[in-house]
């Protein structure tokens, strides 16, 4: 199975003690845990202003949460599931965040299939010394009409 990385922000009213609000953290890191979460870091930021009003407060106690899972969604739809039902949690918001590290892989192996294509066809024309060159002549022709 291909292992997924998240970050879920969360924030939690400011009006709770640093013990509640300790409890609130520990529960949804507990809740990654049983569902299969792994290599869970925590990143407190504290109290913040907030942009504007959520359910009259103007400030929020900020969280970062970054984990991995592997196989599906279950995990996140479980751990957002959770926050949208607790009463002090104002808002939340999770992105996949391992799709940027493969967008860079994508680029070579679609270069790696330009490459080999234009090789063949070169090869048969009795120029396969030129493959390189045609190569980057066909990428930058992609960037400018791009």
């Amino acid at each position: 199975m291909e292992i997924r990385k998240y970050e879920t922000v969360y924030v939690i009213a400011p009006d709770l003690t640093e013990e509640e609000t300790e409890q609130i953290i520990a529960r949804m890191e507990e809740i990654v845990k049983q569902n299969g979460g792994k290599d869970v870091e925590i990143n407190r930021w504290g109290k913040r202003q907030l942009a504007y009003e959520i359910k009259h407060y103007t400030e929020g106690y900020y969280v970062v949460m970054r984990y991995s899972t592997e196989g599906g969604t279950g995990l996140v739809h479980e751990l957002e599931r959770r926050m949208k039902n607790h009463e002090k949690i104002l808002r939340f918001l999770t992105v996949r965040y391992d799709l940027e590290l493969k967008k860079p892989m994508k680029v070579q192996a679609k270069w790696e299939r330009k490459k080999g294509k234009l090789t063949q066809e070169m090869e048969a024309s009795g120029e396969e010394e030129r493959v390189e060159e045609k190569v980057e002549e066909e990428e930058t022709s992609e960037e400018t009409t791009n």
